[in-house]
Formats: structure tokens, C-alpha cells, sequence
């Protein structure tokens, strides 16, 4: 089933087409606006690369005004000890605060995540019950597809269409060796692309992520300003 799925995605032109073009849209997407919250899903270490720093740049600007991040704690590379392959949020807490975020401005949702999708589902949960109408997902510019694709997603089954932009840093290392999950062996992060084009592909056919039809009705109705937000 895996070959299968890669087999189809580098030789279905069209996929490849459409997430180029979601590309950039989200790389040349950023908002003016001050927005409610930034989101910053789960990281690997060595994964995280300026992120830290521009979310307290955002803050101290005043471009955002909450950060949300997983209530989750870390994971082993290969086992079950936690704190090994991905921090969890006490550390990411603890980055937050060395860039002077308050840590009453620093929220994880009530409910645990173990991958993006669930982060995902939690994060609207939180902007729900918080009432957020803006937000902002900042990642390494090859993660912000899937990223927003997953958003999307959960907001059009809950009827609750934020505003959500996306946002990377200025300067990302792409030969820097990182470990992205569990599953994987630190590689540069340039060979990283691919799989995460991969993962789109797959997701997508699962129904885990929305279609790229979605995804730019969503831009369209963000630019017009028609999103349905009827919580």
C-alpha cells in the first residue's frame, strides 16, 4: 500500500501542482493584523530551528496575543522514557519563557495530542472555548502545507472558521541534521520535503487532511472576509 501511495504521488502531476501553488500562497499569506494566537504544534528536537525566537518577536510586537501549545508530554526515540526524541510541553514552555513570553500568555488545550492531527483537533477546541477568531501557525516552511491542511479541516467539520495564517522564519538551514519523529533517522532537513509531500499525499486519501478544493476555498472566503464562524 506504502509503494503504492509513493508511486501515485510522484507521478500524479496534478497533486504536485496543487501543493506547489498552496505553497505559495501560504508563503505570501502572512496577515498585517494582530491576531489572537499563535499555534505552535509539538517539536523534535533539533527541529526547531528560529521558531522559538520569532514566536517571542510576535509576542513582544504584539502581533499575537496567546500562544498555544500541545498538552503533551515528551516521547523516546525507539521507547517509552519520555523527554528523548520529542521535549513535550514543559520544555517548550520553558523556550517560551527565555524569549521573555509571560507564561499566562503560554495555553495548551485540556485535551493530550500524539500527532498533528490531534493537535489539531485540540487547538480548535481551545480557540472555541477561549473564543479566538484569529491565529497564526508558525513551522518550517515545508511543514505549514500539512499544517493548514489539517486546520482546515477540523475548523470546516466543527463550523468554526477562524482566520488562520501561516507564518515560517526568515532563515531556515535546510542541510541541518534534525529527527522529525519516532519513526524516522536524523537526515538533513531538505530530505524532509519529499516526506512531508508524501504524508500529504497519503493523509489526504485517508481523509485525515483537507483537499486542496478546500484549501483554497478557505483562502478565498478568508480574503473576502465570508467565513462561517457560527459557535
Amino acid at each position: 500500500m506504502t509503494n503504492s501511495l509513493e508511486k501515485d504521488f510522484r507521478s500524479d502531476p496534478n497533486f504536485l501542482y496543487l501543493a506547489a501553488t498552496a505553497n505559495l500562497m501560504l508563503l505570501s499569506g502572512q496577515t498585517q493584523k494582530p491576531v489572537d494566537v499563535l499555534f505552535l504544534h509539538d517539536r523534535s528536537y533539533g527541529d526547531s530551528t528560529n521558531l522559538f525566537e520569532m514566536a517571542g518577536e510576535m509576542y513582544k510586537r504584539g502581533t499575537i496575543k496567546f500562544i498555544a501549545t500541545p498538552n503533551t508530554d515528551g516521547t523516546r526515540f525507539g521507547g517509552n522514557i519520555p523527554g528523548e526524541a520529542s521535549p513535550g510541553k514543559e520544555w517548550t514552555i520553558r523556550r517560551l519563557l527565555e524569549q521573555q513570553v509571560p507564561l499566562e500568555n503560554i495555553l495548551q488545550p485540556d485535551t493530550s495530542s500524539h500527532n498533528t492531527r490531534q493537535e489539531n483537533d485540540a487547538f480548535l477546541e481551545l480557540s472555541m472555548k477561549m473564543e479566538w477568531r484569529s491565529g497564526i501557525i508558525l513551522a518550517q516552511p515545508h511543514q505549514l502545507l500539512r499544517e493548514i491542511l489539517g486546520m482546515v479541516l477540523v475548523m470546516n467539520r466543527a463550523q468554526y472558521q477562524m482566520e488562520v495564517y501561516t507564518i515560517a522564519p526568515t532563515l531556515t538551514p535546510w542541510y541541518e541534521v534534525i529527527r522529525v519523529n519516532q519513526e524516522t533517522a536524523p537526515k538533513p532537513r531538505i530530505a524532509n520535503i519529499y516526506d512531508e509531500l508524501r504524508r500529504i499525499y497519503k493523509y489526504q486519501h485517508q481523509g485525515d487532511l483537507a483537499s486542496f478544493k478546500e484549501l483554497f476555498a478557505y483562502f478565498k472566503a478568508r480574503e473576502r472576509g465570508s467565513l462561517r464562524l457560527t459557535h
